[in-house]
């Protein structure tokens, strides 16, 4: 009865933040799931449409589903049974992959692009994403998003999805986003933007990264080092660049430019690392 009456919660739990995630973010047009982590979604979705695909080239599959079932799943592309989780946005280029880029290769990342000035694109133009929502949509740790746009794929392969959704442990994620979504201080998208950054002093440093994201990012000259980072910047040692980012709250159709403060910020930490 305890196990009974904790799966119905749970299920009770998934289904009131669908609702909510889909009226705040604009998300009707979608089918809603959840995972706890970008691993367990791309494997849920490799193994959905490996099975889909291996059913569909069974001769046996038409006389048991409707045509209709079959002509609107999408090609997904796949590598021996594994689906590839492609970037909306490029954090190593500072770019925006164009989202036919992304669904050409597997399946849309959205991570950093959902609940930013990106988010109506995103959900103009992807038949399918992933996203995590403790990103720009400021929720849980340890949840996951997954949208199907719900013209693109059929009731089948949805339902299939959901069945896989029913028996992941979420731990108390659910729980979490639900009380901060309901906390009249959160708001749901990041409307931080930031432009292009030159500075002089104490480095001559340029921002490559496109316009309007709410990141910028620096490649750094040979040599520069630092002894201790705050949480709102990244060292990418791969490509010898800093990252800085943007969190400002708001709500649908605003945006703010964090430019200046991103600017302020950056002298800071140069000169207290001894960059002078």
């Amino acid at each position: 009865m305890d196990h009974q009456h904790a799966t119905a919660r749970a299920a009770a739990a998934r289904d009131q933040l669908r609702g909510l995630l889909s009226r705040h973010y604009r998300l009707e047009n979608y089918d809603l799931f959840f995972a706890p982590s970008l691993h367990i979604a791309r494997v849920l979705l490799s193994q959905l449409f490996l099975r889909q695909e291996q059913a569909r080239n069974q001769t046996r599959y038409a006389s048991q589903y409707p045509v209709s079932e079959l002509s609107v799943l999408p090609a997904v592309p796949m590598s021996a049974g594994n689906i590839a989780l492609v970037e909306h946005v490029d954090m190593q280029q500072g770019r925006v992959r164009p989202l036919a880029e992304c669904q050409s290769q597997g399946v849309t990342d959205a991570s950093e692009s959902f609940a930013t000035l990106l988010h109506k694109r995103l959900i103009s133009d992807a038949r399918l994403f992933v996203a995590r929502l403790d990103k720009h949509a400021a929720l849980s740790s340890g949840l996951i998003l997954i949208a199907l746009k719900t013209s693109d794929f059929s009731t089948l392969v949805r339902s299939e999805l959901r069945l896989f959704e029913q028996g992941l442990n979420f731990g108390a994620a659910l729980d979490s986003a639900l009380m901060l979504m309901e906390n009249s201080d959160w708001r749901p998208f990041n409307i931080a933007s930031v432009e292009n950054i030159t500075l002089d002093a104490p480095l001559e440093l340029q921002s490559i990264q496109q316009h309007g994201l709410p990141f910028a990012l620096f490649p750094l000259p040979t040599g520069v080092q630092f002894n201790e980072l705050p949480q709102d910047m990244q060292l990418l040692p791969t490509h010898n660049r800093l990252r800085l980012h943007a969190n400002i709250r708001g709500s649908v159709n605003k945006n703010q430019n964090a430019t200046p403060t991103l600017k302020k910020r950056l002298k800071e930490v140069l000169t207290f690392s001894g960059h002078s």
